[in-house]
């Protein structure tokens, strides 16, 4: 293997200025005695509405290897992904991606000499979670992928496979659950069916991890190459772990304290209960200081002193003197 001097330029741009909205692109070229290539990329990602969100990916490049020019065509890989999840209600949530790959491999497989080879790939794949309430789950999933390549003029071929899933999940109690599973996939162009179903219950030992042992039955049915039918079951023990715990919090949303929309308002007309009461030659002392049922009571005995009074007072007046000396005289 020997080495070569080139030259290699390359220019991108990025816009950043949206925060719902980013995009780039990026082009280079190389160029040296042993050939020239050129890559270009570009991708995007944002949110459509508050409820859709979407990804994007493309590149395109030039035969890696520089001795095979004329060979082999450009590779080119696109992704498209979008997700829905409704930020008020978790009832619902979808993904949808889709891959388109161009010549993906790095070796060529040619079959005859001067002859170029060619491959595409095209893969769709949709999920979707429905929880109408805490205690229910359903999840399903379709994924499609279908190949076509060229190895040589008169030599193609194409392929394609299906996989669907469908899972439904109960919680009976706060922690444990019990869900049946059942996955399908089928390749039509060499005859192969396959399906498999399970039963498990579940304990969730904390509400990140979660223990759960199951009875598993499988067949297959392969009528290419004399495979014929077959089928298998057995238990088995799962442990499913949340990584949102580890790494200190990694891909948490944080909560957004909402800012204040007005300035605090303080109840001026009621001080502390430990606040000393004022001072009762001070104007500004609370009238609610006064104290009804011992005001009531000084009033009676007041009353009660002014009539004893007043009887005694009545007494000397009715009662005479026994002589003019008890009146002074």
């Amino acid at each position: 293997m020997g080495l070569a001097d080139g030259t290699s330029y390359f220019v991108g741009v990025e816009y950043t200025n949206n925060p719902d909205f980013q995009a780039s692109a990026r082009v280079e070229h190389r160029n040296s005695s042993a050939g020239s290539n050129t890559v270009f990329t570009a991708a995007a990602a944002g949110k459509i509405t508050d409820e859709l969100t979407s990804l994007f990916r493309f590149q395109t490049a030039n035969f890696a290897n520089q001795t095979i020019t004329g060979e082999l065509g450009n590779s080119t890989d696109l992704k498209l992904g979008m997700a829905y999840r409704n930020p008020i209600s978790d009832e619902w949530n979808a993904l949808m991606s889709y891959e388109y790959r161009r010549n993906p491999s790095t070796t060529p497989d040619t079959l005859l000499i001067d002859s170029g080879i060619g491959s595409s790939d095209h893969t769709l794949a949709l999920e979707a979670i429905y929880s109408p309430s805490w205690q229910w789950e359903f999840y399903g999933k379709y994924a499609f992928r279908i190949s076509d390549a060229t190895l040589a003029d008169d030599f193609e071929f194409s392929n394609s496979i299906h996989l669907m899933q469908f899972r439904t999940a109960y919680q009976f109690a706060y922690r444990w659950d019990v869900l049946g599973e059942v996955r399908y996939i089928t390749q039509p162009e060499a005859n192969f069916n396959e399906v498999g179903t399970s039963i498990e219950l579940g304990y969730y030992v904390t509400p990140d991890l979660r223990v759960g042992v199951g009875y598993s039955f499988g067949s297959a049915d392969n009528d290419g190459f004399g495979g014929g039918y077959r089928s298998a079951s057995g238990p088995y023990l799962g442990v499913q772990l949340k990584v949102n715990e580890l790494l200190n919090g990694f891909g948490i949303q944080p909560e957004v304290v909402p800012p204040q929309q007005q300035e605090s308002l303080v109840d001026t007309a009621t001080g502390p209960a430990d606040e000393a009461p004022a001072a009762s030659g001070d104007e500004t002392s609370d009238v609610s200081l006064i104290q009804p049922a011992s005001t009531a009571a000084v009033v009676a005995a007041w009353v009660d002193a002014a009539s004893e009074f007043a009887a005694t007072l009545s007494a000397i007046a009715i009662a005479p003197p026994a002589s003019s000396s008890d009146r002074g005289i």
